[in-house]
């Protein structure tokens, strides 16, 4: 495996057992107070990251643009740079139960070329290398492969802020509507890196989130692409960092059945998509 891989995988090892241990004992009573506890433990994993990967690859340079999707578009970083999210799945994280997980991605030329994922509640690392696969903790990871909508597990997720993103929570909305009861069971269990990660591992059958987040992406959609999945834009394109309404995976077959609902679901008609 990728000598790069393999060091920067111990570096995300080590920040989510350090902040594991900083799970807030008060919790907050309101979101301001939230806010300022997700700044805090964020930073501190943050900051064990970055000096991480610049003890083992200083010439590599780190993306700023974790929240700001325009610039993860062109973070005018070279050829060549990091993208994390040092927390994903916060609020599950300060209020002190999971899922939460940390994600790291290395960007040549626009592509992830492999990623992590760890989640330090279940000791589990999720890893990929393009062109040679996918793994959890060492064993290789295919997708599910279920062909029913029927039978199929999907999980989706709302955007961070919702009162920021009246489309997308619409959209959403009328997607959950048309697949809730077509669709075997529904879930939203938070970070939608690890949802990717958990579609690779076929956990589950597929995922759709709307919006254009692509720093919470990245790492995930290399995992379900190596472990013989299929990654899209709403519009059923692949999807890559330029996309910008939203990312669907899972087993061909599932991503052709969930994609043509949510197609014409939001293709229809133009109001759902103003």
């Amino acid at each position: 495996m990728n000598t790069l891989l393999i060091q920067s995988s111990e570096v995300i090892k080590k920040a989510g057992n350090s902040i594991k241990k900083e799970v807030p004992s008060v919790k907050a009573w309101n979101k301001q107070e939230m806010l300022l506890q997700f700044k805090k433990v964020n930073t501190l994993c943050t900051n064990i990251i970055r000096e991480g990967l610049l003890a083992i690859a200083p010439d590599i340079p780190w993306s700023e643009a974790e929240f700001d999707p325009h610039q993860q578009k062109d973070p005018a970083l070279g050829d060549r740079y990091w993208v994390s999210d040092p927390l994903d799945g916060a609020i599950h994280f300060l209020q002190g139960f999971s899922p939460w997980c940390i994600s790291l991605a290395l960007i040549e030329n626009g592509l992830a070329v492999f990623s992590v994922i760890y989640d330090a509640v279940r000791d589990e690392l999720f890893t990929a290398l393009r062109g040679q696969g996918a793994w959890m903790n060492g064993e290789k990871l295919s997708v599910n492969i279920r062909n029913r909508l029927s039978d199929a597990i999907l999980v989706t997720a709302h955007p961070n802020q919702p009162d920021k993103a009246e489309k997308e929570v619409r959209q959403l909305l009328y997607t959950l509507e048309t697949l809730l009861p077509r669709a075997g069971a529904v879930r939203m269990m938070g970070p939608s890196s690890l949802q990717l990660a958990y579609v690779a591992a076929g956990r589950i059958d597929a995922f759709w989130e709307l919006g254009d987040d692509a720093y919470d992406w990245l790492a995930g959609a290399l995992m379900v692409e190596e472990a013989g999945g299929v990654v899209r834009t709403m519009e059923g394109f692949p999807y890559s960092l330029q996309t910008d309404t939203g990312i669907l995976a899972g087993n061909e077959t599932m991503a052709d059945l969930v994609g043509g609902e949510i197609a014409r679901i939001l293709f229809s008609d133009s109001r759902i998509m103003a």
